[in-house]
């Protein structure tokens, strides 16, 4: 059993997010690709983990920090001083494998026990019954775990929402992305709103400023204006009500050219778009995957950022975006109108709704001074949520759990 009190020096805190096969970015089931998404940090979760285990090492001498993933082979790295475990699991996780998935779960949590932690960052919220199963293991065994959402919606069958309650309602504290999200598991699961904070995740400070013209020269990149987008062509983050809007009011800007990075299910369908409508010809230029030292230098060039998305965790690609000054044009979802500050530092328009697309692709392209005014508010707006702003605020949420105090300083 955990004291009531830790002693600082003792402390070891374990940040454990679990993926199901390829939400880690990898293009086949090898280890070196785990061990690439990871070093690359083409995920959220690598940044996070390092952020965390800098600003703990910088409060805490002597703190560790360790991830436990479902991946689909298992292994075991050592990345910038994080430990990361994956391990591969039985099958999928449903009413069928019940038993199986009990099992698993038990054996899997015991080899996070043995680890020994003194607090648990669930980030695995999906799989209810695995949540279900390792909260009452932390329950018996004394270790205080907090949760952290990633998605927008709560679980509709009733069944799910049952199992969910236990483990959210004996967990320390509960960490959402946007005060939407934060409501909608507190109605839906009766929970209590003093044990629930926002927290969004953040973007890594390598996105800020840069001199425009040196990005130019680097990334190639021409046209007046220059839109960019980052994200998967799926029907989530939906580029083809993007490029029907643009293509509503690319011949009014003959010289403005759309530079998509990414790739997808949708791939087909964007390309037989752009080739068989004459105003995308030669407008838009399709650039697959790009790596993500890249990314800043074109965010930079970009006069304009533009996603299309149905739904979103908290998008980092936008924020990284606005942090380098592009202009942002969005859909209306939590996290956008978080970022932006409910359309204050950029366009909204609702998911699908191409002319209110277009509508603001028209603005943010033809109206430069408002153009330009927003942009150059963007670098310092986006400070608040820089990964170490947000890792400092997990680790303040760690020290509150737990009960302690910094005992090293800058």
């Amino acid at each position: 059993m955990h004291n009531d009190v830790v002693e600082s020096q003792q402390v070891r805190l374990i940040v454990r997010v679990a993926f199901v096969l390829g939400s880690i970015p990898t293009r086949n089931d090898q280890e070196t690709d785990l061990h690439r998404a990871i070093v690359e940090k083409k995920d959220w979760l690598g940044q996070q983990a390092d952020s965390v285990s800098e600003e703990l090492a910088r409060r805490h001498a002597g703190s560790a920090v360790s991830v436990h993933l479902m991946y689909s082979w298992t292994s075991q790295l050592s990345v910038n001083g994080v430990e990361w475990f994956a391990t591969k699991p039985p099958g999928i996780m449903s009413r069928r494998y019940f038993y199986q998935g009990k099992q698993w779960s038990g054996e899997w949590m015991r080899r996070i026990v043995d680890w020994q932690p003194d607090l648990v960052h669930w980030q695995m919220n999906s799989y209810a019954y695995t949540f279900y199963m390792a909260s009452r293991i932390m329950v018996r065994q004394g270790i205080p775990y907090v949760y952290q959402h990633h998605g927008p919606h709560l679980a509709r069958k009733p069944w799910v929402r049952q199992i969910l309650k236990y483990p959210h309602r004996h967990a320390a504290r509960g960490i959402y992305l946007t005060r939407e999200h934060e409501r909608a598991y507190r109605e839906g699961l009766g929970l209590d709103a003093d044990k629930n904070t926002v927290i969004p995740v953040g973007y890594e400070e390598k996105f800020h400023l840069m001199d425009r013209e040196t990005c130019r020269s680097a990334t190639g990149l021409v046209g007046n204006p220059i839109l960019l987008w980052c994200g998967g062509l799926s029907e989530r983050k939906d580029p083809i009500t993007v490029l029907q809007a643009y293509g509503r009011v690319a011949e009014k800007y003959p010289d403005s050219r759309l530079y998509m990075v990414g790739y997808g299910p949708l791939e087909t369908r964007v390309r037989q778009l752009v080739s068989t409508h004459p105003e995308l010809q030669n407008r838009v230029i399709l650039l697959g995957y790009v790596n993500n030292d890249r990314i800043p230098e074109m965010a930079n060039v970009a006069d304009i950022f533009v996603l299309g998305s149905h739904g979103e965790g908290f998008s980092i690609a936008s924020m990284e975006a606005m942090a380098c000054g592009a202009f942002p044009v969005l859909t209306t979802l939590p996290c956008f109108q978080e970022q932006t500050s409910d359309g204050r530092y950029g366009l909204l328009f609702e998911p699908g709704d191409v002319a209110g697309c277009a509508a603001h692709l028209d603005r943010a392209m033809g109206d430069v001074a408002f153009r330009e005014s927003i942009r150059s508010q963007l670098p310092d707006v986006m400070t608040r949520y820089g990964w170490k702003h947000a890792a400092g605020r997990l680790v303040t949420l760690y020290e509150e759990v737990l009960g302690i105090a910094p005992t090293t300083h800058e």
